[in-house]
């Protein structure tokens, strides 16, 4: 097809022609044009001023073609390890040009590893797909879609920084034989809440070898979970035992997973799904839902319930008297007064009762403690918890960890003279504003950040230090249900200063503090590769045969958490009488800061293809109105639900034209 050639009208004189891409441009400062031809070095001189407008977009891309091509034969980066210690799938000869490879690995979540199967083109990683041999697979999600991007991103942080300038190696070097040969320093070291069994071992190691250290754990979006399950303890969910699901502010389909959610939309296809392991289950699963903001799993919800957010732990509360659930100070909750909520809550209750021990009630990370002890208190009521119930709780091990909060109180203390940070939250920005953490980290002596980002944190600190990608790392991690997985990397650290979490402990470990990254030396293999290996002998995988069954595999498939039974914890009283909450009036608003989709707590703020994502609520289908309104579906004959639903919509109210 032709091109046409467009004559537009006249521009008024009072009308600008220039079109700029970014603030940026518009502004031209020179350090813009320093980027520009860094950035795009063949393409710079075609857009030096606004005669650009005349070259044509063809061009500018055949441009930029041709000047990446020939970048490529020079990137010495993107070079395969000396040390070929990972093998490969289908073993091949050697490597075959435009042929790819498959490698099996993991991406540690703070909710558990996402498996995976990596893409890779004569050793470049181009295209995360799920493990499905996994036993806790369910797909990929935007953000580990994404996180291939940040293997290549021009925003990551690679060089060293002291006092926030640009720092040489050796410097580094330096600062970590001195913290190596010094078992008495007051360290303490600051961790994402990502499980992974090898830095569990070395952080006892490290415990043994500093006498003072002290560990603490911080994700922004974590939550008072652990207030209610105790130290350690988490719930996990088998969607396919849940029958009934209330979701109390869970988005738990979408920015605050449970677990395994696959089975869940497997449960609500009209036309019959395998659904799972349960042995008893029989049609479509019911969702309930109370929550203020409008979410994915709102959106998908049977029942809606919309209330305002501190009002959340009221409906609980209600929830919680009708079906008898015993929780210290539940009366000093003031009860429900809205008809609609109550009728709506009566149903509700009517409906978990009918299906004892096959419901799972769900308390958002947000919520304060008070509501996920109401949530454990209803479980317990209603006997979902272990057995043949759709909800397990588990001991994943990790106990002893502090909070930011009693990191905090001991910085001011003057308990912490060095401070290792190893999390991927930024806490200088998203630290609880009550807790002033910027100030209190600005009275410790020694601060080092390990990040991918410099973001806050980074420039607060007084060291920086550029993290390995995990796609360039060696590590390992648990998935929701405690199944063991490999993280291995696809190729060695892009830059040359990159280094793995690992890689950093085992130096701090070491008896001369020598920091090595990518490989040992003399082409050996990385430190981080031996710290993985002795930790995979401890769970039974002895000899060479076993260590390619799990880097072919990805997993150990006779590792899980084991399994405790809770109990409500001493403190739920407390938590109580903390929340009983007034409804906001036009004079007394609420604020909400919630999970973004697309850049989580901020940590994606610089990934492009998020930013071009889609909002998810707007992807909800046309099968969900189904699930809405049931008598329109039976007349439009998708399914018939309706002798189903039809006492309890009558009770809510529920009028279909």
């Amino acid at each position: 097809m032709s091109k046409r050639i467009w004559h537009h009208p006249e521009v008024p004189a009072d009308e600008s022609t220039v079109a700029w891409r970014s603030a940026g441009q518009l502004q031209d400062t020179a350090e813009f044009r320093q980027w520009l031809d860094r950035e795009f070095p063949q393409g710079a001189a075609e857009m030096a001023d606004s005669d650009d407008a005349e070259t044509s977009r063809r061009s500018f891309l055949k441009l930029m073609g041709a000047s990446t091509a020939l970048a490529g034969f020079g990137m010495a980066a993107c070079r395969r390890p000396e040390a070929y210690i990972v093998p490969y799938t289908s073993a091949p000869e050697w490597v075959i040009p435009g042929k790819a490879t498959y490698y099996a690995t993991n991406m540690p979540r703070p909710h558990g590893a996402t498996p995976l199967v990596v893409t890779t083109f004569e050793g470049r990683p181009t295209k995360l797909s799920p493990n499905s041999l996994h036993p806790d697979a369910e797909g990929t999600d935007v953000f580990a879609q994404a996180s291939i991007l940040d293997l290549y991103s021009p925003s990551r942080s690679r060089t060293i920084l002291q006092g926030g300038r640009k720092a040489p190696r050796e410097n580094l070097n330096a600062l970590i034989a001195n913290l190596a040969i010094l078992p008495a320093a007051n360290i303490g070291f600051l961790f994402g809440t990502d499980i992974s069994p090898t830095r569990r071992r070395l952080v006892s190691e490290l415990a043994s070898k500093f006498s003072a250290a002290r560990f603490y754990q911080y994700e922004a979006l974590a939550g008072n979970r652990s207030e209610s399950f105790g130290d350690g303890v988490r719930q996990v969910v088998d969607f396919s035992r849940a029958d009934r699901i209330l979701s109390l502010d869970c988005d738990f389909v979408s920015t605050d997973p449970q677990g395994p959610v696959t089975p869940f939309f497997d449960r609500r296809k009209p036309e019959g799904a395998d659904y799972g392991n349960a042995p008893d289950a029989a049609g479509l699963n019911r969702l309930y839902v109370v929550e203020a903001a409008f979410t994915l799993t709102g959106g998908m919800a049977d029942h809606r319930l919309r209330v305002a957010p501190s009002q959340v732990t009221a409906v609980a509360a209600q929830i919680a008297r009708g079906l008898g659930a015993q929780v210290p100070g539940l009366s000093g909750i003031a009860p429900l007064t809205d008809p609609m909520q109550i009728e709506w809550v009566n149903a509700l209750v009517e409906d978990l009762q009918a299906n004892a021990g096959r419901s799972a009630v769900l308390a958002g990370s947000r919520q304060p403690a008070a509501l996920h002890h109401l949530a454990l208190a209803i479980n317990l009521a209603l006997g979902g918890i272990g057995g043949e119930g759709p909800l397990l709780v588990v001991d994943t091990g990790v106990q002893g960890m502090g909070t930011l909060a009693d990191l905090t109180a001991d910085i001011n203390a003057g308990a912490i003279e060095t401070l290792v940070f190893v999390t991927p939250g930024n806490p200088v920005y998203d630290a609880p504003a009550d807790l002033d953490f910027a100030a209190a980290l600005a009275k410790v002596p020694t601060s080092i950040h390990f990040g991918m980002r410099t973001d806050a944190t980074a420039h607060a600190c007084t060291w920086h230090i550029p993290a390995a990608h995990y796609l360039e790392s060696w590590s390992d991690t648990l998935s929701a249900r405690g199944v063991y997985g490999v993280v291995q990397p696809m190729i060695l650290p892009l830059y040359p200063d990159c280094i793995s979490e690992f890689e950093l402990l085992q130096a701090l470990l070491s008896e001369d503090g020598n920091l090595l990254s990518g490989e040992g030396e003399e082409g050996a293999a990385s430190p981080a590769y031996t710290a993985v290996r002795t930790t995979f002998s401890a769970f039974g995988g002895e000899g060479e045969a076993a260590w390619k069954t799990f880097l072919r595999e990805g997993f150990l498939a006779a590792s899980a958490f084991d399994a405790t039974s809770p109990v409500l914890a001493a403190g739920a009283g407390d938590a109580m009488a903390a929340a009983n909450a007034p409804a906001p009036t036009k004079d007394s608003l609420e604020v909400v800061f919630a999970t973004d989709a697309s850049v989580y707590d901020g940590r994606w703020i610089d990934n492009a293809w998020l930013q071009e994502a889609p909002d998810p609520i707007s992807k909800l289908c046309w099968d969900n109105a189904a699930l809405i309104a049931p008598k329109t579906a039976k007349a439009l004959g998708i399914y018939d639900r309706t002798t189903e639903l039809e006492p309890i919509n009558s009770t809510l109210g529920l009028k279909v034209k």
